[in-house]
């Protein structure tokens, strides 16, 4: 009884240099095929976001930079190159811009150094195993949930200096000395408004250094209390340089934060009284819509972009520096 054997082709295209060349020449083409379809599904994923984000972020962007080297005001007309004009009125002295930079310096120290330090030790305490750990975390996280114009509202009903609540309390108090036109007087305006931003945005900090202690190891703390190091020993030189990336983290955000304010002082004194409120991204609003000077707001604009970007780069540095550092270890 005879019987035949059937070769596999592959087999056979083993012994034929020919058929060897055609197999893998189809299986390069299905590879390429496999890699051409993946890369257009990407795109095809991504293409309505990176529509979006072009007509919505770089097309105004590229405008204003251009917008930064002209006379514009508007459109109603065509805009004149004018060189660094705008850049150089921005240096020259213009006293409504040196007193909002001067505001924004007050502001900033209070968002950057205030409000990071009492964030980091509110979250130390946190951190420790107390009672109701979780009511205080929501207590001081309800901030960031609510809307700024709900918190600018009921914040300006309790600066109010005839029916608001800081005013009744003194009143009833005995201290009504001390009550004050909280929004109106030129001497306590911005650290009315200062202290309303801290509020609403102590939580997130809060948030991000409860993050970062929750990595660093007990051992570590166990250790370190062996050794006799507790309390301020144990927060100075193992607590601290553990967090120096939640810090960093920190420090770029409330920059950012404080470099970009609006919303809050524009809603609750509009800069004033007078220009005792009077932020750097509310003169940028107060020169581009208000006086239609699109030109110069749009030069002063580049300048904060140019400064955060600069920000953004020296705190990707200083990561990449702590993490190759902790990589040779």
């Amino acid at each position: 009884m005879s019987s035949t054997r059937v070769e596999d082709p592959r087999v056979l295209a083993l012994d034929d240099p020919t058929a060897t060349q055609a197999v893998t020449t189809r299986s390069l083409k299905a590879r390429l095929w496999t890699g051409r379809s993946t890369a257009g599904t990407f795109w095809i994923a991504v293409a309505p976001a990176l529509i979006l984000y072009t007509v919505f972020t770089v097309y105004p962007m590229g405008q204003v930079i251009v917008a930064s080297f002209t006379d514009a005001r508007g459109f109603n007309r065509a805009w004149e190159f004018v060189g660094a004009n705008n850049f150089v009125r921005i240096f020259s002295g213009d006293p409504v811009l040196m007193e909002a930079i001067g505001n924004t310096a007050i502001y900033g120290f209070f968002k950057i150094i205030v409000q990071t330090i009492l964030a980091f030790l509110i979250a130390v305490l946190l951190h420790r195993q107390l009672r109701l750990g979780n009511i205080y975390r929501a207590i001081f996280f309800a901030p960031m949930v609510i809307s700024p114009v709900a918190i600018v509202f009921t914040w300006s009903f309790m600066y109010d200096p005839t029916t608001g609540t800081f005013n009744t309390l003194l009143r009833s108090i005995g201290l009504g000395g001390l009550a004050q036109d909280w929004l109106g007087n030129y001497d306590l305006a911005l650290y009315s408004v200062i202290l309303v931003d801290l509020w609403s945005g102590l939580g997130f900090n809060v948030v991000i250094f409860l993050a970062g202690l929750s990595t660093i190891p007990g051992e570590i703390l166990e250790a370190a209390k062996v050794d006799g190091a507790r309390g301020w020993k144990a927060m100075r030189f193992i607590t601290i340089p553990l967090m120096i990336p939640s810090i960093g983290l920190v420090l770029v955000l409330s920059i950012n934060g404080a470099l970009r304010a609006f919303d809050t002082v524009y809603l609750m004194t509009r800069g004033g009284p007078g220009n005792s409120t009077q932020l750097f991204m509310t003169q940028v609003f107060q020169e581009g819509l208000v006086n239609n000077n699109f030109g110069y707001a749009s030069a002063m604009a580049v300048l904060v972009l140019i400064v955060l970007i600069a920000i953004a780069a020296v705190q990707n540095r200083l990561n990449n520096r702590v993490a190759a550092e902790e990589g040779n270890r």
